[in-house]
């Protein structure tokens, strides 16, 4: 049997129950809730599941989750209420009567979507991250086929989404953009004291490269078209080049200093790709003097190696993808941004994983982040900035704002230029561009500012 949490719930998790409970007043049978990262939204939606498994009587409860680890993280939250949820379900040993619902990815339900249509009819559905729905027809055609006969569908995601040319499934959208039924803003969450404010230090200097034996050097106040500008950032980001190795010792300084106040304060650095982070991870070791630790795919090993750095006073966490969305890491105050998405859903997931406030110290906590100058990464970096800034009612007088760069291409930005020989110079060096702090930019673009 379940048990009700004794948790107590957030100001803003109560609201989204009660939006819940509305919803299904009024019979809606699938809704989508989008708060930022960090805030809890799984505790939030494990009431969601409690309600419809005890006053409902759904036969069970079904979690779709990105990835491995957070199958874990999810049946380990459940538990926290009562409620066990099968995080090693196979078709072959099928779901023990013990259990009171499964936790899979959508990996999964793209390739037995006809086994978990049969689990999930008149059951309760968790999409948790459902812009992954997103990332491929086949996923979002899955789901629809899996889930229709559901008995009521939650959708979660940390910030607004694109339909793009997929549309997902159980998402309601607005001249293409998703329309949550509730919405928990960062700003908000930093106002209520749920998440911390972030510190941004963007990393300016200059970066060469040779192409198709022609030699570039450019540097990051240069205006270039996205393709140069996603050569300049793949080039400062290469170790070999020497760029980033400033980046990394300050970073590391400001860890350091951090722990003063903060003994477990710890440093995540997220990198493009398996190879990279390995390059990252010794280039970390190198200036720091510390092997951090190294997470590449996501598969079980990666999965207890996050459980153990997560409980322990290791400095660094060095990994892909995986680790920056949903997983959840309290301790984490210090990032560094080395990875060549310039994505705003993918730049927020990262920044979510600094900002969950932990109970100690007391007082104000700040999380900081150190990345390239890029345009496109500033932009988002303001973009935070500006919601920083209206919590902490600052309205200083603005510098020349950059102009929002068109970030629909991105994607296709990290793979261009792939097909020609490119060939990383050495002597590349980086250099404090810009400080965005507290609601107030402190140098824009190298321009001194006062607020």
């Amino acid at each position: 049997t379940t048990r009700e949490a004794t948790m107590q719930l957030r100001q803003w998790q109560q609201e989204a129950l009660q939006n819940y409970h509305a919803c299904v007043a009024q019979g809606t049978d699938a809704i989508l809730w989008e708060a930022t990262p960090g805030a809890g939204k799984t505790s939030a939606a494990l009431q969601v599941v409690l309600h419809q498994l005890q006053e409902l009587h759904r036969p069970r409860a079904l979690v779709v989750v990105p990835t491995r680890h957070l199958k874990t993280q999810w049946a380990t939250a459940a538990l926290r209420v009562g409620l066990h949820l099968d995080s090693h379900y196979t078709s072959r040993r099928g779901l023990s009567t013990d259990y009171h619902g499964l936790v899979l990815t959508y990996q999964q339900v793209a390739q037995s979507p006809a086994e978990y249509a049969r689990l999930a009819r008149g059951a309760v559905v968790i999409l948790d991250e459902i812009h992954h729905a997103g990332d491929g027809l086949r996923w979002g055609e899955a789901l629809r086929t899996t889930f229709d006969g559901a008995a009521f569908v939650l959708a979660l995601s940390g910030t607004a989404f694109r339909s793009d040319s997929h549309t997902i499934p159980f998402v309601t959208y607005h001249e293409g953009l998703s329309r949550p039924d509730y919405v928990y803003s960062y700003g908000r969450a930093i106002e209520d004291k749920v998440c911390r404010s972030v510190a941004f230090f963007t990393y300016g200097g200059a970066v060469s490269w040779r192409e198709d034996n022609t030699a570039v050097s450019v540097g990051f106040k240069d205006e270039l078209s996205n393709g140069l500008a996603a050569r300049r950032l793949r080039a400062a980001l290469t170790p070999t080049s020497g760029w980033v190795q400033g980046m990394l010792a300050d970073a590391h300084q400001m860890l350091m200093e951090t722990r003063q106040e903060h003994p477990q304060a710890a440093g995540l650095l997220v990198a493009a790709d398996q190879e990279h982070a390995r390059q990252l991870a010794r280039a970390l070791r190198k200036v720091t003097g510390v092997a951090p630790v190294l997470t590449l795919s996501d598969d079980n090993r990666a999965s207890t190696r996050i459980k153990q750095f997560t409980h322990s006073s290791d400095p660094w966490l060095v990994a892909c993808n995986m680790v920056s969305e949903g997983v959840d890491i309290p301790r984490l105050r210090v990032g560094v941004y080395a990875t060549t998405v310039t994505t705003k859903m993918y730049f927020r997931q990262f920044i979510g994983r600094l900002v969950r406030l932990t109970p100690q110290p007391a007082g104000m906590q700040v999380a900081y982040c150190y990345l390239p100058a890029d345009a496109r990464l500033h932009q988002l970096a303001e973009e935070i900035e500006a919601e920083q800034r209206h919590v902490l009612a600052l309205h200083p007088e603005r510098g020349q704002a950059v102009a929002p760069p068109d970030l629909t291409g991105s994607q296709a930005d990290r793979n261009e230029g792939a097909q020609a020989l490119f060939t990383v110079e050495q002597g590349g060096s980086s250099s404090v561009d810009a400080v965005i702090v507290h609601g107030s930019q402190l140098a824009l673009w190298g321009e001194a500012f006062t607020p």
